[in-house]
């Protein structure tokens, strides 16, 4: 029995064991790879993405979506001239709306305006952009578009695209490539304390590949649940997967190679 034992227990620390295990890795590699490489496709960022669904916004949110798509983002373009408006200034909202109908995502007939204020000084225009299924990513496009034609031959009037639409497409742009930049920095960071931590030029390599290939098999199976089985993924919550796979992987590597 005791014999028994110990070839059990020599089996992880048999010659042949290493091999095995690397080649396993291996092929987690090559198959998680693929997978992981689509996980930002699996993106959802809609609005309701954000928040849990127990949130009353969230609650709100979905009974307005029975009423309008809610790939639908509404926005303001706001006009204003602190001396007072002047007819060329009208005239340029009221041409300026006609291109905004024209552009490709706008929904037809929700270009509304220019509506002057009571004070003469402003005004605006109400227009509403659909992104099909490409989340608050698809307004960055129209609301570039919109901020170019209102901002051409203004002759000073400030103008601005606000509302949902506007902060959409601020949000997109704020968080574009976010996760590739985590992941850079947390990598950076890795390989700095490494090398001082060990002093060797190439011992570092260790656990970081072994956090990368993780953080490979980590992707393939949130992408999997993503895209199968309703979890629900955003750019935040991709961004810190990164961090904290990598991250905690690397200290689980540190812990084996310190032994």
């Amino acid at each position: 029995m005791n014999k028994v034992v110990r070839r059990l227990a020599g089996i992880p620390a048999g010659s042949w064991t290493k091999w095995v295990v690397m080649g396993f890795w291996v092929v987690v590699l090559v198959v998680a790879s693929p997978l992981a490489g689509k996980l930002m496709h699996a993106y959802k960022n809609n609005a309701s993405s954000w928040l849990p669904a127990s949130a009353e916004s969230v609650k709100v949110y979905n009974v307005q979506s029975r009423f309008q798509s809610p790939n639908t983002y509404s926005g303001v373009v706001v006009y204003y001239r602190a001396s007072g408006l002047t007819a060329a200034d009208r005239a340029k909202a009221a041409a300026d709306a006609r291109k905004f109908a024209a552009i490709h995502t706008v929904v037809p007939g929700t270009v509304v305006g220019p509506i002057p204020s009571a004070d003469g000084k402003a005004m605006q225009t109400l227009v509403s952009v659909n992104t099909g299924s490409n989340g608050w990513n698809g307004t960055v496009t129209p609301v570039a578009s919109m901020r170019a034609i209102a901002a051409a031959g203004a002759n000073g009037m400030a103008s601005h695209v606000t509302g949902y639409l506007g902060n959409a497409a601020d949000n997109a742009r704020a968080f574009k490539g976010i996760t590739s930049t985590l992941l850079y920095a947390a990598l950076a960071v890795v390989i700095v304390i490494l090398l001082i931590t060990y002093r060797s030029p190439v011992l570092w390599l260790l656990p970081v590949i072994s956090s990368l290939v993780a953080l490979a098999a980590a992707s393939a199976v949130v992408y999997l649940l993503a895209a199968h089985a309703g979890l629900t993924v955003n750019e935040e919550s991709g961004g810190i997967l990164y961090v904290l796979v990598f991250g905690a992987s690397t200290d689980y590597a540190l812990l084996i190679v310190a032994r």
